[in-house]
């Protein structure tokens, strides 16, 4: 039965508990975490050198998990790095766990057998999904095609092997890995294309130097796999080349963000997990290219993405650990077992390397564990030649591990049930819930933003400025801290809302409600249109007095980097006579909504937590007969890149995190 764990871990988390949506839920994060630590009680691991690096290696892993510790007790943000920190030691163990239950020759066929099963059914499940209306990619079930891609390229090489069996178990592995290269074609992703054209220019090359006669034809067909990739990509890698691809553009903003909060900390890093915490504080929204409202969970590289965690110490620690299993396995292939096994796990992590440059998405667990287990199909590969080791250590561990683990879960799970009871109208309950959730896990900061809501003003205040405080840059958390300050006239607020500005600057509410605290200074008219070329339609806001509006727009005439015409327009607008009376709407903040222009995303991507809508009615607008119809100048290329940062970013991003 332990031959078919690696597969059953695989399909857990490649279909449910280690995906975009499913792992942020309650059951999916407590079902993912007892499905990896009961693995371990139950068929434990080699403890001293898990990963068979060798006398001169063996302490790197350690090296690596002591780094992430003493950057996470130097972090401004140490919650965000408890999950990675308690679960390093569990995905170092499992590849010797995959590595025990693939012990013989025929746990390994049987295993084998099923990864190309579990491959098949996830890449199908993809590609019916994406049939259907309304799915321009295929995605599902790992919610995300970049993060599909990165799957599929990682278990491809493994879930071939069957297709050397004769009979039907033949057919299966060839279906598998036909479906998946498919899919992988299909997601148009560029990362996941160039890993599955990297196995196949590396898998030619092997079969070229070992094997002949019928592999050759193998050989030809894994050729013309990386020229299918190429013409897939042709028509993206030209408008890369020509800067128009979208894409590639928002990457280059969280490129330059990366490099900069690295630079900042450049030894060990901003904390593990921090990244969707903190990078904010260093990101520079370009209009047209960046969407109002976004919440950036991670990197998009996984190299940047742990220099900026872990500075350039946890860097080159992890580049040492993947690099000298690599050259250990590679030694081993000559006298290995299963060569084509060794060459396919090494192949399965050379695609995974290839796709970890356009995605650093770690807390997506399904990809650190499908990585774990191919890591653990190479070492099955070979004998291990050390002697037998006590499993007791690691057993320890991961009953440790399960304990500390459990208040955060706990709270997850009273998260989830204030969400459904407040979906039912009942808010007294989603109170108490998220009043337990709090208990239960203090430091998180989404439980006591969500109880702010629920809260009189004072008290409210008081909860949304901690919050935004604990979750270090989050751009939500200071406009939410901001907004419930100015409501209860607290002498914080002007601060909260210019640190929200600084974070979002492209979104209209921090400027607008900071020209509210400061009417009758200096700064009013600039706030104000900031708040104008965020949003136009406050221009009908009651909140205005006429010497204020018009020192507003006088600034907007004068704002440097904005369309002309843009500005014309909006000033031609205002001349327009508003009735004094008349219906009124209220524009508001919303969090988690599924209007990506007005709406900012918060629980999913930055907490993984799952989402929960809200609409915070604010600002009173009249309705006129002529409806005022233009975007707002954050979303045009016309804009020019620095057009807001004169304004909003008047302190570094390393003051914003540590002050």
């Amino acid at each position: 039965m332990a031959r078919l764990v690696p597969p059953l871990l695989l399909a857990l988390f490649g279909a449910w508990c280690g995906t975009f949506a499913g792992g942020a839920t309650a059951w999916g994060s407590a079902s993912g975490l007892a499905a990896l630590l009961a693995a371990l009680l139950w068929i434990a691991s080699p403890w001293r050198d898990p990963l068979r690096l060798g006398a001169s290696g063996s302490l790197l892993p350690l090296a690596l998990w002591i780094a992430a510790a003493a950057s996470t007790g130097g972090s401004p943000v140490p919650r965000a790095g408890v999950l990675g920190v308690l679960l390093f030691p569990v995905f170092l163990w499992l590849p010797g766990a995959v590595e025990r239950c693939w012990k013989s020759r025929d746990d390994r066929r049987q295993g084998l057998r099923a990864v190309a099963l579990v491959t098949a059914g996830i890449s199908a499940w993809a590609l019916i999904d994406w049939l259907g209306p309304g799915a321009p990619r295929p995605a599902m079930p790992l919610g995300q095609h970049t993060l599909l891609a990165a799957w599929l390229v990682l278990v491809l090489p493994l879930a071939v092997l069957p297709a050397r069996e004769a009979g039907p178990w033949r057919l299966a592995g060839l279906a598998a890995a036909g479906l998946g290269a498919v899919t992988v074609l299909l997601t148009r992703s560029l990362a996941g294309t160039a890993a599955l054209a990297a196995e196949a220019v590396f898998g030619m090359v092997w079969l070229a130097r070992t094997r002949g006669g019928r592999w050759k034809g193998i050989a030809g067909g894994l050729v013309l796999l990386a020229l299918a990739g190429a013409a897939v990509q042709a028509p993206r890698l030209a408008r890369i080349a020509t800067g128009e691809d979208p894409s590639a553009q928002a990457r280059s903003v969280y490129f330059e963000a990366g490099w900069e909060g690295l630079l900042a900390r450049p030894v060990l890093g901003w904390g593990p997990g921090s990244a969707a915490w903190t990078v904010h504080a260093f990101l520079d929204p370009v209009p047209g290219v960046s969407p109002p409202g976004e919440a950036v969970g991670e990197l998009h590289s996984l190299p940047l993405q742990i220099a900026y965690e872990l500075g350039g110490t946890g860097l080159l620690l992890a580049a040492a650990v993947v690099g000298l299993f690599f050259l250990r396995r590679r030694a081993e292939l000559r006298t290995s077992r299963d060569p084509a096994l060794l060459a396919c796990g090494l192949l399965g992590l050379v695609g995974g390397a290839v796709a970890s440059l356009g995605s650093g998405a770690v807390a997506v667990t399904a990809l650190p564990l499908a990585a774990a287990v191919v890591a653990g199909a190479a070492l099955a590969a070979a004998e291990r030649e050390t002697g037998w080791e006590p499993a007791l250590p690691v057993r320890i561990y991961a009953v440790t591990a399960a304990l500390a683990l459990l208040p955060a879960e706990l709270a997850r799970w009273r998260y989830d049930r204030a969400l459904a009871a407040e979906t039912k109208g009942r808010r007294a309950v989603a109170r108490e819930e998220l009043a337990s959730a709090l208990r239960l896990d203090p430091a998180f900061p989404l439980y006591r933003m969500r109880l702010a809501l629920f809260e009189e003003r004072e008290t409210a205040a008081r909860l949304g400025l901690r919050a935004a405080e604990d979750g270090g840059a989050v751009p939500v958390l200071w406009t939410a801290a901001g907004l419930l300050g100015f409501s209860a006239q607290s002498p914080w607020a002007g601060e909260a809302l210019d640190r929200a500005c600084a974070l979002a600057p492209f979104d209209p509410f921090p400027p607008f409600y900071r020209m509210l605290s400061a009417s009758g200074g200096g700064a009013a008219p600039v706030y104000g249109a900031h708040a104008l070329l965020a949003e136009p339609r406050l221009l009908t806001a009651t909140s205005w007095t006429p010497q204020l509006l018009g020192l507003s727009l006088e600034m907007v005439r004068r704002w440097p980097g904005v369309d002309p015409g843009w500005k014309e327009a909006l000033l031609a607008a205002a001349s327009v006579p508003v009735p004094s009376r008349g219906p009124f709407v209220r524009l508001g903040l919303e969090i988690d909504t599924a209007d990506t222009l007005r709406g900012q995303s918060l629980s999913l991507p930055v907490f993984r937590r799952r989402p929960w809508p809200a609409r915070w009615p604010l600002v009173r607008v009249r309705q006129v007969l002529v409806p005022l119809d233009l975007p707002p100048a954050t979303t045009l290329r016309a804009t020019a890149p620095d057009a807001f940062r004169w304004v909003c970013r008047s302190q570094t991003g390393q003051k914003l995190l540590t002050k």
